[in-house]
């Protein structure tokens, strides 16, 4: 039925071993596919497309490997990218806990205060405290390099 006797083969000077040759739709089961497609991506970048034994569209081994390069650094310089993002976004983060006052420890308040006299009588020694309109007032005004002085019309403070 079917012919046993050993094929005649001639390899002529311009084939390509097959084993040397990396089909385009194995490239696609490890690699994303360019937009263009595979054919006209590599005819851009100036390597040939032949077709192997079986006739499939191909490249060269060593083109395939110098794609799988190429892919390999684009993740490490992804992955370098996505840890400085994440670095920085530990530091502000650390940063902006800095910035937000604590409370006073249970261990500081007297056992007659209630929490909120002790926060009180902590006054600006326990933390930031927000400015008031007063002290914004006198910022503005005085952001021009001018001197400026406060004079109180109400009662005596220090009294």
């Amino acid at each position: 039925m079917f012919n046993k006797a050993a094929p005649v083969t001639e390899s002529a000077p311009d084939v390509v071993v097959p084993a040397d040759l990396v089909p385009l739709s194995h490239l696609a089961l490890d690699l994303q596919a360019p937009q263009l497609g595979w054919p006209a991506y590599l005819a851009g970048r100036g390597v040939e497309v032949t077709l192997d034994d079986i006739g499939r569209a191909a490249i060269s081994r060593a083109d395939a490997r110098q794609l799988f390069d190429e892919q390999r650094q684009a993740e490490a310089e992804q992955a370098r990218k996505r840890a400085d993002l994440e670095r920085a976004a530990v530091e502000q983060d650390r940063l902006r806990r800095a910035q937000i006052w604590g409370g006073l420890p249970a261990g500081r308040v007297p056992a007659d205060l209630q929490p909120v006299e002790a926060m009180v009588l902590a006054g600006e020694s326990s933390g930031p405290r927000a400015k008031s309109v007063r002290e914004q007032l006198l910022e503005r005004e005085l952001g021009s390099g001018e001197s400026l002085v406060f004079h109180s019309f109400g009662p005596d403070e220090e009294a």
